[in-house]
């Protein structure tokens, strides 16, 4: 089943028992390679995929980039209406796949160099909302307060999330996109001192306004295993 495979784990009864709550989301196609599940886009043509979100904090401590509106949202610089396992659903019709052990081993003692780009994804913020209109990646808006440095543009790594008790952790939690290390969020940053929980905060001067709706933008990898050949001389 499409949900059972995002957690890159076999199933388990209790989990399929889950699954079958759950019916899979209907997929519009809009137009030549663009399709719709709910309010997400998925163009195959650009590679990448879009939903709507609003600024949810524009000041303070921040642990999350984007969480569902029934997660932590006191802690999150967007939320948004789109269900974390609909997400999920398109990534995986966009076949992208998790980076597996990076949450692991960003929490080990002595962590390993991780190849992750196929696995990496930039995120662009857009707005055009009562005259105020702009773009930016998700990173610039959390600084880190020791050098007020930004989130690197390729420090989003999609993870997947996990299934505990037959429950897909994401949608339980809300949690899709974390800047401090959450093994139930979708996406990750790979960025230095992800792992620690009080240093990030919201850039204010960067952000829009509080409440202004934004598009979330994931610019998906080219994750083509065989590159064309170069034409001959």
């Amino acid at each position: 089943m499409l949900f059972s495979s995002v957690s890159g784990q076999d199933p388990t009864q209790d989990r399929n028992a889950s699954i079958k709550k759950e019916q899979t989301p209907k997929i519009e196609r809009v137009a030549s390679g663009v399709y719709r599940v709910e309010t997400i886009l998925l163009d195959k043509n650009r590679n990448q995929v879009s939903f709507p979100a609003v600024v949810n904090q524009v000041h303070g401590l921040v642990e999350y980039g984007i969480v569902h509106e029934n997660g932590k949202t006191h802690e999150s610089l967007f939320r948004t209406k789109v269900r974390p396992i609909h997400l999920n659903f398109v990534l995986l019709l966009a076949k992208l796949k998790p980076a597996k052990g990076f949450i692991e081993n960003l929490w080990a003692e002595k962590p390993k160099p991780m190849d992750v780009r196929a696995h990496t994804v930039a995120i662009d913020v857009s707005w055009d909302f009562n005259g105020s209109k702009g773009i930016a990646s998700l990173g610039s808006f959390a600084l880190n307060e020791k050098d007020d440095q930004p989130i690197g543009p390729s420090a989003f790594v999609f993870t997947g999330s996990k299934f505990l008790g037959g429950d897909f952790q994401a949608e339980s939690t809300g949690s899709i996109l974390a800047v401090y290390a959450d093994d139930s969020s979708m996406i990750n940053s790979a960025d230095y001192d992800s792992n620690n929980d009080d240093v990030w905060y919201a850039n204010k001067k960067a952000l829009p306004s509080l409440e202004t709706p934004v598009l979330i933008t994931l610019k998906l990898p080219n994750n083509d295993p065989k590159p064309k050949p170069l034409p001959r001389p």
